[in-house]
């Protein structure tokens, strides 16, 4: 009996649907990406293209607008090479998740300047073998997709999606709902404090804010605190070591 075929991406389209705002991409542009990403993803975007789920909180988005900011980012750190670098998904508040051959998936959080990987190939999931690279990159956008919250208000601990989008409606695959009083300048990241800008010019406006620390994440079995472990800083992005403000 031959084996079904896997399809990478598929319970996420089960449970939501095809994307919505979809931008086609042709087989010429998503071939410039094979091999620098995950086959599961290039075939994705040949036959669903680029676009949103959950009302615009996730967002399958173009890597090419987004490859500056993070040359300028990573300049000069020892170990993330932006050449080597391909973003792949994005939310609503402008984080985004980013393959890399080494690391796997790379988490850039401008809103809170933190900067963390994942490794799913190498961590086994109970019960689960390692994960080759084309179910990580689907599993980084299973895990995202499935989650409602997005940005959390600092004070409130409670998601703002919802009410920021019922204030100010939807945002499109060029924008972002940006954040002024900045929760990195004192700001407490609730819904009001948010307005509509655009996606590129908000990246590269906080990656010049201050710099980016890079955490990793800490499992309660390697003494992470709590029942789900913690995240602790490592170094500063750009240094091999913590560098103070």
């Amino acid at each position: 009996m031959a084996a079904t075929p896997r399809r990478p991406l598929q319970e996420i389209m089960d449970e939501f649907g095809p994307i919505k705002d979809g931008i086609a991409v042709s087989a010429l542009q998503a071939e410039r990406y094979r091999g620098k990403l995950p086959d599961a993803m290039v075939d994705f975007w040949i036959e669903h293209g680029r676009g949103q789920w959950r009302d615009g909180l996730y967002w399958i988005c173009d890597p090419e607008p987004i490859m500056p900011v993070l040359h300028t980012l990573s300049a000069g750190d020892p170990e993330f090479d932006a050449g080597r670098m391909v973003p792949f998904l994005r939310d609503a508040f402008g984080e985004v998740s980013i393959w890399h051959p080494t690391f796997k998936v790379i988490t850039l959080n401008v809103n809170s300047g933190t900067v963390t990987t994942t490794d799913i190939t190498t961590k086994v999931i109970e019960g689960m073998p390692p994960f080759d690279d084309d179910m990580a990159v689907a599993s980084a956008v299973d895990a995202s997709v499935f989650d409602i919250n997005g940005w959390v208000d600092s004070t409130t601990g409670k998601p703002v999606f919802d009410a920021v989008r019922r204030r100010l409606g939807p945002i499109d695959a060029s924008q972002v709902y940006t954040m002024v009083p900045h929760f990195r300048l004192g700001g407490a990241g609730a819904a009001k404090d948010f307005s509509i800008g655009g996606f590129i010019e908000y990246l590269g406006v906080l990656t010049q804010m201050g710099p980016f620390t890079f955490e990793r994440y800490v499992d309660p079995k390697e003494s992470g605190r709590g029942a789900f472990g913690h995240l602790e800083a490592v170094r500063t992005i750009g240094h091999d070591r913590l560098v103070e403000n």
